[in-house]
């Protein structure tokens, strides 16, 4: 069975980057183990963006990932403006041993995309939660490069597919 990433890399014909990441020293900073989805996908795409639309907080190899400078910043607005706060409810950002929101990737149009961090399940099993701008979380019982494809292939994915609108998708690497 093939996985999603080596789908999502197939359905836009990429070659794997083979990135060195080092993945021990990254989740110790963050506090938490990622889903081995997401470290796949790392490897294989790097830091870049779909269809000039989806960015994921990748990594360009070495200890550097997008999700320790965007929590970072996220961590940071909140400190200034505690009412932001609020945009995380019911589930509250990120906190290393107690859970919650983790940022994975953003879309030109504002829809956010997160993994609902539980410590009772395994990070593979993480649901992916994405949410327009002042809309409801959904909850998507699937890894991120799952959403990833579905958002670029299948135009089922009600509210954040661009299937209809980029009939080739494609993916630049950051230089």
């Amino acid at each position: 069975m093939m996985v999603w990433v080596d789908r999502l890399a197939a359905g836009i014909s990429w070659q794997s980057r083979e990135l060195e990441i080092s993945w021990s020293e990254i989740e110790q900073r963050l506090g938490v183990e990622l889903p081995e989805d997401f470290k796949s996908f790392c490897r294989c795409f790097g830091v870049g963006q779909f269809c000039e639309y989806l960015e994921i907080y990748s990594s360009s190899g070495g200890d550097n990932l997008g999700i320790l400078e965007r929590l970072d910043r996220f961590r940071q607005i909140m400190e200034q403006h505690p009412v932001v706060r609020g945009v995380y409810e019911p589930y509250g950002l990120f906190r290393p041993g107690e859970g919650g929101l983790l940022p994975w990737g953003i879309s030109e149009t504002a829809v956010e995309f997160y993994w609902l961090v539980r410590y009772d399940i395994q990070p593979c099993d993480w649901p992916v939660l994405a949410r327009q701008e002042g809309g409801e979380w959904k909850v998507y019982e699937m890894t991120m490069s799952e959403f990833t494809h579905k958002m670029l292939f299948d135009v089922t994915l009600k509210g954040f597919t661009i299937a209809e609108l980029v009939p080739d998708p494609f993916y630049d690497a950051a230089p």
